[in-house]
Order: structure tokens, then C-alpha cells, then sequence
């Protein structure tokens, strides 16, 4: 059985935490965590208006239908999770104080906090968070990442008011990790109706307002179940005013001029400048968010040839994206996890830049001048411009290449639809390997058939395996042939990572964000986040 034990007698790492997969074997965090009769007080000096410049927005307020991004956009803030992450990257409790599974992995039971309420004044209970996973679960509903998030989930069973469990269809190591508040955040059932215009949650702040691409507004939530470690109630600022600025000079200018205290990202090319400039006067935090990739269509369109595909990964020049997208920032990567990671995977057989062999291929498969379209998300200028380095060097072969870059929900349709030969697709950074090599990649994860639709039986048993398993070292070896499998057949090809740089004024104390870049998580970031004079 593999138990979440509620007492402090463990403190892991970030790294330690990947190591031991990620499931309930740390103990509860003793971060101000309080139960229904705690007597919580406001703090006597903390709060402020925080006025918030994001470099993008949610494409809608419905959270079980839009991601809400945690890196960026500040409507996380409103939601919470069965579990959460602390400042390294550790899951940790949220609206769960602890969970369990059956040896088999099959079933995990959950034990809710008592007392916490959503914002309508609804008390979160085992049956609200059914109707939130099966809403989900709801291809109707639920956003495709999301779908993939909780595919294993069968059945959820209300086993007392505040206990509920989870019946898997497959043995499932990860699953902890599944249900945390991003993206598996929960609403107000008795909302669900009305979420898409006004949204009801559980978190630290409460829906006001929302003009798409100018202005979100949050209140605190005065009745949030969460305290600091004097017991005093958060989140400590009184409102949050989001002002999106989709340009990196705007978004800069912003901050230096004091139209915003915080952005959550600059520019590539303004970080070193920034730093050099500036450092005196702003906060500034580098993290990395994940990385991006291609993702090659094998459902319809060119590259359903490998041949092509082999030519395509052969004509890719990371160096240049490197250098012309990232300044220089970052790392060119082949895998998901960079070295030093617990789970970055040695021995992986990824393919070369070399255009000589890909005109060859090219000449060979009598596909010099194939026409391929290339789908973009416009509003992340890295996936932008790297699309842009990409129809350079795929050009230089052979190939005719059109980028398509389109605004968030036509771009999301496009996946859906499989309207590309080839899409610039993300990941954020994953808690567990689980949820990018079976939620990206297996056949049967929902979106997995959003991005490159492979179907390969032997992938999808190596990660199937790897979810029944808790030794991370065996873990790792299933990951590692799985990969290789990738880098044969070519349902992606891996670009970079992403590195970000986040700045503040110094009048915003008490925030930082998460080792991922997370502007919300127990204990930290927005939660804890708060105004003084200058």
C-alpha cells in the first residue's frame, strides 16, 4: 500500500521527490494548513492592490473546458486541487489532507479537508468533487489536455461525506499527481451552469471580472482555508488586477514605468540587459517552464511518410533556434528532463542536424517541394519564432513550407482537428514522467490524439509498465527504450527547453515563484504575495 502520512516526519527535495515518483511517500507539508475550527485573523499590514502584467490570457473561464495555465495566467489563483505543489515541486496536500492506494495501484482513497468552502459558500465535499472529475472526464466538456490528465480514472466512489475513491483501469503510480490543482482544478457543481461567465472555486481569490486581452479583476476570498505559519489567514494582498500585455516591450515598459508590479516573462533578448540595467531595482527569477516540440500528424497530410519525417528531424538545426530564438538562454534539449534531473534519460539515440542526408532523402523519396503546412500558437512568441527558424531550414532542403500562426482557440481547434502536417506544440514542467510520456504519447490518452495521433503498441506496454512500477531506476529504463522508440518513429521531435524570466518592483514582498515558475502554490506566490510603501 502506498500511504500519504499526515504527520511532518518528511522533508524531500525537488529532486528527492522525483526520485521516489512523486506519489504519497512525503509527509505533509506544515505549512499553515488549517481545519474547520482553526480561528484564522487577517494580517494587520499586509495586503495592497497588485496590478499584474501576463505576457497572454485564458481563452475562456469555464477551467474544465480552458486550461488555466499556472505560469501565466493569474485565474489559477481562484482554484484549487485535491493536491498541490510547495515551492520545490513537491505534491503535497490541498483540499485533500491525505490519500492512499490498494497495493495493486487500482485504488486510491482520498480524505478531504473539512470546512473548506467555494466562494458561493458551497462546502466542498466528496460528492462535489465527483461531479468535478466525471465533468472533466466529459468529452462534451473537458479540454482534451485535461481528458488526458485523468484518463485512467474509471469510476470516483463517495465513500462517506469527506472520503471518496478513485478505481483506476490500470495500475497507476502517478495518479497524485494527476489530480493536483493545475490543470485538475475544481468548481462549484451548483455553478457549473454559469462557469464560463463567472466562475466559482475554492482558492485564494474570487472572480470579479474579465475583458479578454484587457482586464481580469480577483478579490480575496475572506473565508480561504489556508493560513501562514502565525496563523494568519491569506492570501494577504486584497485584489488582483490582471493587465495583459502581449508585447514583450510593453509588457517591459509596464514594469519600469509602474503601470504593473509584476510580469510574469521578457523577452529572450532583454533578459541579460534587463539584469545588467536593472538588477538594482526589480526582483528578477529564472526558471524553466518545460520545452517545446514538433509534433508530426500521422492521421493525414505529408508527413505521414517517414521518410519525410526523417528529413524534416535531419534539417533541424537546434544551435540556430538556440541562438535566434533564445539569445543563447536555456538549453537545447532531446528529451523532456534536462541533466540533473532525476528523471533526464542517458543513453537516448536522438537524430542528427544534417541537411546534406535530408536533401538526400528528400531526392530519394521523390519529394523535393512537397508542400507542408506548420501550425503555431502566435500568442508564445518562442513557438513563434521558432516556427519561423524551422520554415528556414526546411526550405534549405526542400521542403515548401507555410506557418499558420493562430490565436489560442483556433489553434486548439486545428490540433483537434488535425488540420496541419506538422503543429509547434509545449509542455509545462511535469511532476511526474508519467504525464508527458503517456499523456502526450499513448494511444489512448485523449491528448495524445490531439497532437501527433501514433499509434505504436510496443511505446504504449513500456509505459503502461512503467505506471505499475515504484522503483524509479526501473521506472527510468522503460522511459529511456520507450524514447528511443520516438526518436525512430518520429511522432515528435524535441526543440528546447523553455526558459523564462520573471521581474517585479521591490515594493511586491512574500513572493517568488515556484521552481517551475508556478504563480500559485501552498504557502507561496500570489498566496503569500503582498504590497509595501515606497
Amino acid at each position: 500500500m502506498v500511504r500519504r502520512r499526515t504527520d511532518s516526519g518528511f522533508d524531500l527535495s525537488r529532486r528527492d521527490f522525483l526520485v521516489t515518483t512523486g506519489t504519497a511517500l512525503a509527509g505533509m507539508a506544515a505549512f499553515g494548513l488549517t481545519g474547520q475550527a482553526a480561528e484564522k485573523k487577517r494580517h494587520p499590514q499586509r495586503g495592497g492592490t497588485l496590478q499584474y502584467g501576463p505576457s497572454s490570457d485564458v481563452g475562456g473561464l469555464d477551467a474544465h473546458m480552458h486550461n488555466q495555465n499556472q505560469y501565466y495566467q493569474a485565474t489559477v489563483a481562484m482554484y484549487n486541487g485535491l493536491t498541490d505543489i510547495d515551492q520545490r515541486g513537491n505534491i503535497v496536500p490541498s483540499l485533500a489532507e491525505s490519500w492512499e492506494s490498494n497495493k495493486e495501484l487500482t485504488a486510491w482513497t482520498f480524505r478531504l479537508r473539512k470546512g473548506v468552502l467555494f466562494h458561493n459558500g458551497r462546502e466542498l465535499d466528496a460528492e462535489a468533487v465527483k461531479l468535478n472529475i466525471m465533468r472533466i472526464k466529459d468529452p462534451a466538456i473537458g479540454n482534451e489536455f485535461l481528458r488526458g490528465t485523468l484518463d485512467t480514472i474509471d469510476s470516483v466512489e463517495v465513500l462517506d461525506k469527506y472520503t471518496l475513491r478513485l478505481n483506476t483501469n490500470t495500475p497507476n503510480i502517478s495518479l497524485p499527481t494527476s489530480v493536483m490543482r493545475y490543470p485538475t482544478v475544481l468548481l462549484a457543481p451548483d455553478a457549473f451552469e454559469t462557469a464560463s461567465d463567472h466562475p466559482i472555486g475554492t482558492g485564494p481569490f474570487k472572480f470579479v471580472s474579465w475583458t479578454r486581452w484587457n482586464e481580469t479583476k480577483l478579490v480575496r476570498f475572506e473565508n480561504y482555508w489556508e493560513t501562514d505559519a502565525e496563523g494568519n489567514s491569506l492570501p494577504y494582498l486584497d485584489e488582483v488586477i490582471v493587465k495583459v500585455k502581449r508585447e514583450d516591450s510593453a509588457r517591459l515598459t509596464g514594469l519600469r514605468t509602474g503601470q504593473v508590479h509584476l510580469i510574469n516573462t521578457m523577452a529572450q533578448a532583454d533578459v541579460e540587459r534587463f539584469k545588467k540595467s536593472f538588477g538594482d531595482k526589480y526582483n528578477s527569477w529564472n526558471w524553466t517552464q518545460g520545452g517545446n516540440f514538433i509534433a508530426f500528424n500521422f492521421e493525414r497530410g505529408k508527413f505521414q511518410d517517414k521518410r519525410l519525417r526523417t528529413a524534416a528531424a535531419h534539417a533541424i538545426d537546434r544551435n540556430a533556434i538556440h541562438q535566434a530564438v533564445y539569445y543563447g538562454n536555456g538549453a537545447m534539449s532531446d528529451q523532456p528532463y534536462p541533466p540533473g534531473n532525476a528523471w533526464h534519460l542517458e543513453g537516448v539515440r536522438s537524430l542528427e542536424y544534417d541537411p546534406d542526408r535530408a536533401k538526400a532523402i528528400l531526392k530519394e523519396a521523390r519529394a523535393t517541394g512537397t508542400e507542408v503546412k506548420v501550425v503555431v500558437n502566435t500568442n508564445l512568441v518562442v513557438h513563434r519564432e521558432s516556427a519561423q527558424v524551422i520554415q528556414d531550414l526546411w526550405s534549405t532542403v526542400g521542403f515548401k513550407v507555410t506557418v499558420e500562426p493562430l490565436d489560442q482557440v483556433p489553434y486548439r481547434n486545428a490540433r483537434n482537428e488535425g488540420t496541419f502536417d506538422a503543429l509547434i506544440n509545449g509542455h509545462t514542467y511535469r511532476f511526474d514522467p508519467d504525464d508527458f510520456y503517456f499523456r502526450n504519447l499513448h494511444s489512448k490518452s485523449d491528448y495524445s490524439g490531439s497532437l501527433s495521433r501514433w499509434k505504436n503498441e510496443h511505446y504504449d506496454r513500456l509505459v503502461e509498465e512503467a505506471k505499475r512500477i515504484i522503483d524509479p531506476a526501473r521506472r527510468k529504463e522503460l522511459y529511456t527504450e520507450a524514447w528511443n522508440i520516438v526518436w525512430v518513429e518520429l511522432p515528435f521531435y524535441y526543440l528546447h527547453e523553455i526558459p523564462q524570466t520573471s521581474a517585479a518592483v521591490k515594493e511586491l514582498q512574500g513572493y517568488q515563484p515556484g521552481s517551475s515558475g508556478a504563480l500559485s502554490y501552498q504557502g507561496g506566490g500570489l498566496r503569500t504575495a503582498y504590497l509595501t510603501k515606497s
